[in-house]
């Protein structure tokens, strides 16, 4: 140092360099280890804020729905003056620091609660979400069941729209056309609408009458219920029971007969299925009935005129046969008579003989034709020309 401070050149460098970054190094170091420390207590302490909040959460919800069902009201009270808020906290942690005189004028309540607490409120919350859950599978059942009606309902409407269209198409387009016209005849298709209209009032009429009865079991069942409850006949706990056992009872029974008309219903569908198809088929038959009718018509006609055709020539037979044997019994009285042999020899020199004159006939047309050729060359003066 002395040289250094002295100006002389010769004096080493490196010597007087090396104790100045050894401190360095170590500063180095352990700022680097605080820095690690740092982070893993502002990890540690992420972690605790998270627990924390879930914990805070789950108070919440708890304190929530004490106070909704308003049953456990002074044990939330206590609750609330044993757990105070994140302000509060930093309320008393400020009245802390303000000396002994705060710390003597308030008490200081606990932050935090004891196991025994945190796992009665996890029970009680554990309990909540389990009827939760419950109360919504049930609804969901509720939900689908109606689903599950509404859309047996819709293949029911759907099967009598189309139940419909066919017997309009039936008994309208096809059943009521004039056969003379082609135009559809305006008596059945008025009659048609009118039938359907008294189906629609005999349906309307029955779900009054349903209605009406089940307005009177509803009047009937609130005022039993009124007079029980003016003569004081409160409900004991195990008639209570037993009214829930019961009702456990009738819900079977009523998810019984949802089922049974279920299927029912699912067989009523199949059933207008097939008595539609069958309904096609008839009338394919029918067609095919009345095709054969006109066919049996016409082959009986057919018959009828053969089997006159066969008296009318079984008659000239007969008829033949008689004229034979005339001719034949006049032939054995009168011998004079010719042969056939005779007869057809005669036919045939007949023949030749109308063959020779039809013959003859026409020499004489051409000779005639000939001769009034010759005699019109004669008289324009041609003749020698001819000649030459």
């Amino acid at each position: 140092r002395e040289a250094r401070r002295l100006g002389c050149r010769g004096a080493p460098r490196r010597h007087p360099a090396r104790p100045r970054r050894r401190p360095a190094l170590r500063g180095a170091m352990a700022a680097t280890s605080s820095l690690e420390e740092l982070e893993e207590k502002v990890a540690e302490l992420q972690k605790q804020n998270e627990v924390l909040g879930m914990e805070n959460e789950m108070l919440a919800d708890y304190l929530q729905r004490d106070a909704d069902r308003g049953a456990a009201g002074d044990e939330a009270d206590e609750a609330l003056s044993d757990m105070p808020s994140p302000a509060d906290k930093g309320k008393k942690t400020a009245q802390a620091r303000g000396g002994r005189q705060g710390q003597q004028r308030h008490v200081r309540l606990p932050t935090s609660l004891t196991l025994e607490e945190k796992f009665r409120i996890a029970n009680q919350e554990v309990e909540a979400l389990s009827k939760d859950i419950e109360q919504t599978k049930r609804t969901a059942a509720q939900n689908t069941n109606i689903l599950r009606a509404l859309m047996e309902e819709t293949d029911i409407r759907t099967a009598e729209v189309k139940r419909d269209a066919y017997e309009f198409r039936r008994d309208i387009v096809v059943g009521a056309e004039n056969p003379r016209t082609g135009k559809t005849m305006a008596e059945k298709v008025l009659k048609y609408m009118e039938d359907k209209l008294t189906q629609k009032d005999m349906l309307i009429n029955k779900l009054l009458m349903k209605n009406q009865a089940y307005k009177i079991a509803i009047k009937k069942s609130e005022n039993a219920l009124k007079s029980k409850q003016e003569t004081g006949d409160d409900l004991q706990h195990i008639d209570f029971h037993q009214l829930q056992i019961e009702n456990q009872q009738f819900v079977h029974r009523i998810e019984e007969a949802n089922q049974e008309l279920f299927d029912l219903k699912r067989r009523s569908g199949k059933t207008v299925k097939i008595l539609n198809n069958m309904k096609k088929k008839l009338s394919s038959l029918t067609t095919e009935a009345k095709f054969l009718e006109d066919e049996i018509k016409e082959r009986k006609a057919m018959l009828a005129k053969t089997e006159h055709d066969n008296l009318k020539v079984v008659e000239e037979r007969d008829a033949a046969r008689k004229e034979h044997k005339r001719l034949r019994a006049q032939s054995r009285q009168t011998p004079e008579m010719p042969q056939v042999v005779d007869y057809v020899s005669q036919k045939a020199e007949e023949y030749e003989l109308e063959a020779q004159k039809r013959n003859w006939e026409r020499k004489v047309e051409i000779a005639e034709t000939a001769a009034k050729r010759i005699r019109s060359a004669l008289r324009s003066g041609t003749l020698q020309s001819l000649v030459q």
